[in-house]
């Protein structure tokens, strides 16, 4: 059996199916081209050293500045919202619902006896 040098196009081509684009790339993941070859890309870093852990999967990124000019972070999940400052994560999440619940006070009088007062606020 001959050796067959084979041909490759350089980039990825989206637009054709896998079966037409014959010596051509249709997916790839982690992956970039130099000189017209495919070269792996050192894949992914952590970004913060933190170990605070976000309440939900996260849904979007929104980085801006601050007043003074410090880079923010705003993390949005399902379930909260957090701003990353300083490699740390902060829970900025509204409160939604406030629930006020009576208080009992139990207590003895000047003269002996046991009381209860409930306070509703």
């Amino acid at each position: 059996m001959a050796l067959t040098k084979l041909q490759f196009r350089p980039g990825i081509n989206r637009e054709i199916t896998s079966y037409s684009n014959e010596g051509g790339w249709v997916d790839c993941d982690k992956i970039r081209f130099r000189f017209g070859y495919p070269e792996k890309i050192g894949g992914w870093t952590r970004y913060s050293g933190s170990t605070d852990t976000l309440l939900g999967t996260p849904r979007s990124l929104h980085p801006y500045y601050d007043l003074q000019g410090s880079t923010l972070i705003g993390i949005g999940t399902h379930r909260k919202y957090y701003i990353e400052s300083g490699e740390r994560f902060f829970n900025i999440t509204p409160v939604r619902l406030t629930v006020r619940r009576p208080v009992e006070l139990t207590g003895v009088s000047s003269d002996g006896e046991v009381g209860t007062v409930t306070v509703s606020t």
